[in-house]
């Protein structure tokens, strides 16, 4: 079989992921991540090689070994991509975000390795709470693209496997780790990849603001949450006049709890106007410096309680490591915390972050983040090449006639319309040589050719 050259639409020669492979995996790696963003449909690895047309030019054999048995490191692709995300997102001196929650990707077969029963957070009342499958602990840069979109954009760049104990099929090369314990990796590894004078700030929802985490975290790394209604807060500890014998204080008196100062008709509350989720939202916040002990020790940290006079928002309280950020500061940071959501299902939905059918332990964990490096590449190629990109969006329908900003499903379609300008030419009789044209090998594709948005 003669080797066929792929095009390189997304830019990815130009950053330098070469040494992370050998000369095969590299091609291989980049057929893979470009067939991801080029199939539509269901995104298993075969409907990927018939997308590519991979199975033309080498035996099919060599894309699954390259996932099984690969002798390559996904945290060496993920660190390239972070520097690369940072460098062009990020300006100098201003403090990096970056957003951690988990994901459930439903499978079925008994065969998977660290698949097992999940609650599942997008159950209906009329579902079951407990969905069979995977769930990954994703980390990924949030950041707003001006100029493109008002919404804040989260860009993965690194998973971890969770499994649950109950595991048919347990990784015999991951030791079990609760969630909080992943995410802790995933914040030190990330904060090992920081050059000097680069700070970090992590973002999360309740279930990761808990000891493991704000106790264990680096020195100089902030973590913004939210916290119960009923949390036991104390007063920073009081400042004896006179030293006496003994261990000091390390927490003051009790404060009432966050739901009984909601109640307090004597509260005195400041009005602000963050912009959560692309527009200003008029709210009224209360704050106060306490200590949360058994998550946080002694340190002091930062609440905010937030009250919406109009009803939209619930009550809610929140709490950043950081005692000298504003009310405002952290309130949009953990509203910052909602495009991992948004991400979680546009990787489903447009990148088919479910489709890989993989049993094997290193398929199941490397497979699911081509969808989730797919995701950043074609971000990162539309702002990149902004320019370009933007004629390649089609028109919104006419009943969008507010539509102003590129949502990722516009970026998805400008990137699958660029790779197919580049194969097909408007003016064929001036190429002496016009390459030969293959049918699909798939009678499934033009099912969704309507959804592609070519």
């Amino acid at each position: 079989m003669s080797e066929r050259p792929i095009a390189h639409p997304f830019g990815i020669d130009e950053i330098y992921f070469r040494s992370c492979f050998s000369a095969p995996s590299f091609r291989i790696f980049v057929a893979l991540l470009m067939g991801w963003v080029l199939t539509v449909g269901t995104h298993t690895i075969s409907q990927v090689m018939l997308t590519m047309r991979l199975h033309e030019s080498r035996h099919f054999a060599s894309i699954y070994r390259f996932l099984a048995r690969g002798r390559w490191e996904p945290d060496a692709v993920s660190y390239r991509l972070f520097r690369l995300l940072v460098d062009t997102f990020v300006a100098a001196g201003v403090e990096i975000l970056v957003g951690l929650d988990d994901t459930l990707e439903k499978h079925c077969g008994k065969k998977i390795c660290g698949a097992g029963w999940h609650h599942d957070p997008m159950a209906t009342k009329h579902s079951k709470e407990k969905s069979y499958g995977l769930c990954f602990l994703v980390i990924g840069l949030v950041v707003r693209l001006s100029g493109i979109s008002d919404r804040m954009f989260f860009l993965p760049y690194a998973a971890r496997l969770w499994w649950p104990p109950k595991a048919r099929m347990k990784p015999k090369s991951l030791p079990y780790k609760t969630k909080p314990q992943l995410g802790l990796d995933l914040i030190n590894l990330t904060h090992s990849w920081l050059e000097q004078g680069e700070r970090l700030h992590v973002v999360a929802d309740m279930t990761y603001a808990c000891r493991t985490i704000i106790r264990n975290r680096p020195k100089g790394v902030h973590f913004t949450g939210r916290v119960r209604m009923d949390s036991a807060l104390h007063d920073l500890p009081p400042t004896p006049e006179i030293r006496r014998q003994g261990r000091p204080p390390k927490k003051g008196p009790r404060l009432p709890t966050p739901a009984a100062m909601f109640r307090n008709p004597d509260l005195e509350w400041e009005a602000i106007e963050p912009v959560c989720y692309g527009k200003k939202t008029p709210l009224l916040v209360h704050t106060f410096v306490a200590i949360w002990y058994y998550p946080a020790g002694n340190e002091p940290l930062r609440f905010v309680l937030s009250h919406d006079p109009s009803g939209t928002h619930n009550d809610a309280v929140f709490f950043d490591t950081d005692v000298e950020a504003s009310p405002a500061e952290i309130v949009m940071r953990y509203a910052a915390r909602w495009s991992i959501e948004v991400t979680n299902r546009e990787t489903k939905q447009l990148l088919g972050v479910q489709g890989p059918q993989c049993r094997a332990e290193q398929s199941v964990i490397r497979a699911p983040l081509f969808a989730y490096w797919a995701y950043s590449f074609v971000v990162l190629w539309f702002v990149t090449r902004l320019s370009c990109a933007k004629g390649l969006v089609a028109r919104p329908a006419p009943w969008y006639r507010q539509k102003k900003h590129h949502t990722f499903s516009d970026m998805l379609a400008a990137a699958r319309r660029s790779h197919f300008v580049a194969t097909f030419s408007w003016e064929p009789m001036q190429i002496p040589n016009l390459p030969k044209t293959y049918s699909a090998r798939s009678t499934c594709g033009y099912k969704y050719t309507g959804n592609a948005k070519l």
